[in-house]
């Protein structure tokens, strides 16, 4: 089974995409645009929790979208050295769910809290005929703190361990698992459902000059580390594959499919030139990381020998 067949077409979304960019100004990194004013590059950036929050409903974790709503801004805009500041929200629900906005506002709470990002307001909108359930969006105001480097040929890519797929590719999960079964003894509420992992600790390693570039798997999977090579390539080796991206490729998904859709136990991949130093640090800082790959002249990227860019 693919993307497709859940009803995401990445295709269709690249043409969308499109569209977008030519509406565009400003600076351009591999993940914001940013503005200069005065002598801060500022930058906004808006991303959502998607269809994982169908099953967090189900399981009466709903909260954990209002954490990953500010997660997976703060991990967009750090691969460009930008410090998250302040959030606001946009939340949509059908009728009946107005306690569920609630809980999902305590969730961004507490991520607020670990990120020392500032709330300023938000948007909750009862929405019956066009919402069937909840759908949480935020947008962050984040400010330049480090500047990437350009990737080399030869460079170490060290890659982070996510805490399961995150907040991406939900759409086709649903399609392979039912909310009541099990992934290795564990049941899927725990397996799936873990709050994204925030990388916002990773900032000052730019500026110890331990990250040159970083790229945070999300939606497109692994493709989202041409981003940070630009022209160059990448041959990756995961290694041993975390319990439920080795469950989704025993449903049937193709490898090409699932290094694009998910971040296989990957939530963000960092080049360096200084890989040991670079584990180490990121070990110090509480996060579980090893050597991946290396950087390389051609610019395709391969994940466990199936080529995926």
């Amino acid at each position: 089974m693919r993307y497709k067949d859940a009803g995401v077409d990445l295709d269709k979304q690249k043409t969308i995409h499109a569209v977008a960019r030519r509406l565009l100004s400003g600076g351009e990194g591999a993940y914001v645009r940013w503005i200069e004013i005065g002598s801060h590059d500022l930058a906004l950036h808006v991303d959502g929790v998607g269809t994982k929050t169908v099953w967090l409903l189900q399981a009466g974790k709903i909260e954990v979208a209002g954490w990953d709503c500010l997660a997976v801004n703060i991990n967009d805009v750090v691969c460009d050295g930008f410090k998250a500041v302040a959030v606001v929200d946009y939340i949509a629900v059908s009728p009946g769910l107005e306690d569920a906005a609630a809980r999902v506002l305590k969730g961004l709470e507490r991520a607020s809290a670990e990120a020392d990002v500032v709330i300023l307001g938000g948007e909750t909108a009862i929405m019956p005929d066009v919402v069937n359930g909840i759908d949480v969006v935020c947008t962050v105001l984040g400010v330049r703190e480090a500047t990437p480097r350009p990737p080399s040929i030869g460079d170490y890519v060290v890659g982070v361990e996510s805490s399961g797929p995150h907040a991406n590719g939900y759409s086709l999960l649903r399609r392979l698992f039912r909310l009541d079964e099990e992934i290795c003894g564990v049941p899927v509420a725990e397996s799936l459902l873990q709050p994204v992992v925030m990388y916002h600790k990773i900032l000052p390693l730019f500026q110890e000059g331990l990250i040159k570039a970083a790229a945070h798997i999300t939606g497109g999977g692994f493709t989202k580390l041409k981003r940070a090579l630009g022209n160059l390539g990448a041959e990756l080796e995961l290694g041993q594959l975390p319990c439920w991206a080795r469950a989704v490729l025993k449903k049937g998904v193709p490898k090409d499919e699932a290094y694009r859709v998910f971040n296989m136990g990957i939530g963000i991949a960092l080049v360096t030139d200084k890989p040991a130093d670079l584990v180490r640090r990121l070990e110090d800082l509480g996060y579980s990381a090893r050597v991946i790959g290396r950087v390389k002249p051609e610019g395709s990227i391969a994940v466990d020998g199936v080529r995926v860019s």
